[in-house]
């Protein structure tokens, strides 16, 4: 196909006219269809605009517009376990539970005796008779955690007999749970009785605990050396936290003039739609704040 000069300057000039075009206004409208909005059904939201691209956060936890980019978060760390132990010579205080967020993660006795470690144990419900599963409550570690972001935080149980005595009492870990709760309520598993990772330290004797999957013994034996054996699990950042999500609902492909959404709980919301029109010359972004009030 051949252009003549006046072809080809016709076509130059659509070129540089779609060039200085700038990118369309993100600004949007949006509204509720209708205000009255019930947990469990469809909330529809009307759109108007002409904007590229739209994200949509609901304003639940994990989807607030305000927390997309976090990293950190002053968390809370909830643990709670169940513990046994039996002897007929009834019970000793030789259990501890110790914490530390310090630790290099070397799991020998040197470097488990360098770290900094708090003695936990008087936070936590333990056994007031042999031979019954006792459950700890559940408690939040947090002050005791150090104040640097990316520090890891390990937990330790620790079985002594320092007196030369053979063995008094064995104890149980049958059960663990250890969570970080974000400020606005949002958990998180860090880790249970099979996944903390646990690794045995001794510091004297050769006793280990046990470690079958489902619980952590220390039964100690029938040696009048002295015992003192750790377990301690990996390191946990309590600090870090996942940014909120939003829900893309638009491209520049697509045209969008309404959405719905369904909350599933009662409360009041701040529905967020995130709006940009990025072009290569120019861009433009808006940001449209929907309240939406949620009844049974």
């Amino acid at each position: 196909m051949k252009f003549n000069k006046s072809s080809l300057l016709s076509l130059l000039a659509l070129a540089l006219a779609s060039c200085s075009q700038e990118a369309p206004d993100s600004n949007l409208s949006v509204s509720l269809a209708n205000p009255a909005c019930k947990a469990g059904e469809p909330v529809t939201f009307k759109i108007s605009g002409d904007a590229d691209n739209i994200v949509f956060y609901s304003g639940e936890v994990g989807h607030e517009y305000g927390l997309r980019d976090r990293q950190y978060a002053d968390n809370d760390l909830m643990v709670d376990f169940v513990s046994f132990t039996d002897q007929s010579t009834g019970i000793h205080p030789n259990f501890q539970i110790l914490l530390s967020s310090d630790f290099n993660g070397i799991y020998d006795a040197e470097n488990v005796a360098a770290a900094t470690w708090t003695d936990v144990t008087g936070e936590f419900a333990l056994p007031a008779k042999t031979s019954t599963n006792t459950p700890s409550g559940e408690v939040n570690l947090k002050r005791f955690v150090g104040e640097d972001n990316d520090a890891l935080v390990y937990l330790a149980f620790r079985y002594f007999d320092l007196d030369g005595a053979a063995q008094k009492n064995r104890w149980v870990v049958r059960s663990i749970n250890i969570r970080k709760v974000s400020p606005e309520g949002q958990e998180t598993l860090l880790a249970d009785i099979k996944t903390a990772g646990w690794q045995n330290v001794a510091f004297s004797g050769t006793m280990k605990w046990t470690l079958p999957g489902s619980q952590l013994l220390a039964a100690g034996n029938t040696s009048t050396n002295d015992k003192d054996a750790w377990v301690v699990s990996k390191g946990f950042n309590l600090r870090s936290a996942e940014p909120s999500t939003g829900i893309v609902l638009k491209n520049i492909a697509t045209d969008l003039s309404q959405y719905q959404y369904v909350y599933e709980k009662p409360g009041t919301y701040e529905a967020v739609f995130a709006a940009t029109s990025v072009w290569y010359n120019s861009s433009s972004s808006s940001t449209t704040t929907v309240k939406v009030t949620v009844t049974e």
